[in-house]
């Protein structure tokens, strides 16, 4: 389990990437526009796919960079598909004038924008345009990064303010460093971070808690990290306290290294690795919790013992049954029972339906707001025809 949390640690530096100093403009988007949970390509229409793959590649049919008339074709269909009900093709469409002015020449589409925001609300609406801003900079060839680094954080702070975590992540890395920040009323956090952390930087840290609050797996594991990583004058009981509230929830949310994590301290009762200082008591059904509920995490709900089939899950069962058996060798006493093992694997399978219940719901609630702005499309057709957009008949 040590090298296994060496092992995660390391992925968790790696996905820390907007803090690290040399990471581009595209680095950094591209990293958020994961975490803000844009559209995956799967989630993507095959038309948006095509045509994003066509303008990453810079690259026509024919083998040569598109040209202008190129661009242009590629851009109507997209207004095309977006007209027909993909709400994904008209964020492109709205957002694709501002960062490459070729594909839109002679078309005004400025009416999606508010068209998307009004029928998607503040919170989706401006972070649909928001996350499309990323998209297209986190890709290739670059792009100019001026209209993305004025219009995206814009985007983010109204839907943060409307309530999405999902924009919270990205806006708690772009506010003015200081303490001059008053939260939204209604949205005050349960567990403002403490002087000793947030000091000089509360409105990052209001964002990053918010989201947390707000269910969201990164920004739960984020924060447990820096309470892990205490400094001289930290109050190490409380930190560790936080550590585990915010990692459990975590890993509750799908963050499976975040389980990974709470199984080794269980374990051991205390983790000093990497900078850390978390101590609580050794808890060895605790430990297996975690650790198996990090294999159904990472397997799509299953736990095997099978080492052919799991290595995760082998790995799992080989402590568990260190924990009840005990290995008297190396002075490891048995400290759970066969009910508690069966009782820690009962509750990983619980946690693992609920996250995955909690996961279909938000999409549903997604799915039915983006149908019900399709319902609006004809006004939206005519707003564009309204300002000389004219598309095939039937459209």
């Amino acid at each position: 389990m040590k090298h296994l949390l060496c092992l995660v640690s390391v992925l968790f530096s790696l996905a820390l990437l907007p803090a690290v100093v040399f990471a581009t403009p595209a680095e950094e988007a591209k990293f958020f526009y994961e975490e803000a949970s844009g559209p995956t390509d799967k989630e993507l229409s095959v038309d948006v796919r095509i045509i994003r793959y066509a303008y990453r590649s810079s690259m026509s049919q024919s083998g040569r960079p598109m040209d202008a008339k190129e661009k242009q074709y590629v851009f109507k269909e997209l207004l095309t598909n977006g007209l027909q009900g993909d709400i994904h093709a008209l964020a492109m469409a709205a957002v694709l004038p501002h960062v490459d002015p070729e594909f839109s020449e002679g078309i005004d589409v400025s009416p999606i924008e508010p068209w998307l925001i009004r029928n998607l609300g503040e919170a989706e609406g401006h972070w649909l345009l928001g996350v499309f801003y990323l998209h297209w900079l986190s890709g290739f060839p670059p792009l100019s990064h001026a209209p993305v680094y004025m219009n995206a954080p814009d985007h983010f702070r109204k839907s943060a303010l409307a309530g999405n975590r999902k924009s919270m992540l990205f806006t708690s890395g772009h506010v003015p460093k200081g303490d001059d920040f008053t939260p939204p009323h209604g949205q005050e956090l349960k567990h403002p971070m403490p002087d000793y952390i947030a000091k000089g930087e509360r409105e990052k840290w209001y964002w990053t808690v918010r989201a947390a609050e707000l269910g969201d797996a990164w920004a739960n594991a984020f924060v447990g990290s820096e309470y892990a990583h205490v400094q001289p004058g930290w109050p190490v009981e409380e930190t560790s306290r936080m550590v585990l509230y915010y990692w459990d929830r975590a890993a509750r949310f799908g963050y499976s290294n975040a389980a990974a994590w709470l199984s080794l301290i269980f374990e051991h009762g205390i983790n000093t690795d990497h900078g850390t200082h978390i101590v609580t008591e050794q808890d060895c059904k605790k430990a297996f919790f975690y650790v198996s509920l990090a294999v159904r995490l990472d397997h799509d709900g299953e736990y095997s013992k099978d080492k052919k089939k799991s290595e995760a899950g082998a790995a799992a069962e080989f402590h568990a049954q260190k924990y009840i058996k005990g290995l008297p060798k190396i002075n490891f006493a048995p400290c759970m029972t066969q009910s508690e093992y069966e009782a820690a694997l009962k509750e990983s399978k619980i946690a693992y339906d609920e996250f995955k219940a909690r996961q279909a719901e938000e999409k549903a609630a997604q799915q039915a707001l983006y149908d019900k702005a399709r319902e609006a499309l004809p006004e939206l057709r005519a707003e564009l025809a309204a300002v000389g957009v004219k598309m095939g008949d039937g459209q």
